[in-house]
């Protein structure tokens, strides 16, 4: 099956909560649009988003954090698309940087979202 990779640093102005803590629903916005580049890559266009089957919310993501969304295709029947997303992250800043621009990659990134989208072709 086809897939895309997307890679994303959470910033500041995707803080939502308190500790420097990014909104879930962030999260799922950009895994949307990973979905979006994996229909335009496979089917020529976005198509139509006509639901959200499943969202589950694992770890949560911080500012700083750099996120990687892989999106595939898991059913195509007919003009119906099932596009699971995955979330890991793959680089966070360490609890107490020695210096403002440390970061830690994680060499065995957890993951943080799974969502899955229906899709109809025009």
């Amino acid at each position: 099956m086809e897939t895309i990779t997307m890679r994303y640093r959470m910033s500041d102005r995707d803080v939502f909560y308190g500790g420097g803590v990014v909104n879930g629903a962030r999260s799922i916005t950009l895994m949307n649009d990973a979905a979006n580049r994996l229909m335009a890559k496979v089917y020529g266009n976005t198509g139509h988003c006509t639901k959200v089957k499943k969202v589950r919310l694992y770890a949560p993501c911080f500012a700083g954090d750099y996120m990687e969304y892989i999106a595939r295709i898991k059913h195509a029947e007919g003009g119906k698309i099932l596009i699971e997303v995955r979330s890991f992250k793959i680089i966070e800043v360490p609890e107490n940087p020695p210096y403002p621009s440390s970061i830690d990659v994680l060499p065995d990134p957890p993951l943080s979202t799974v969502a899955q989208f229906v899709y109809e072709t025009y």
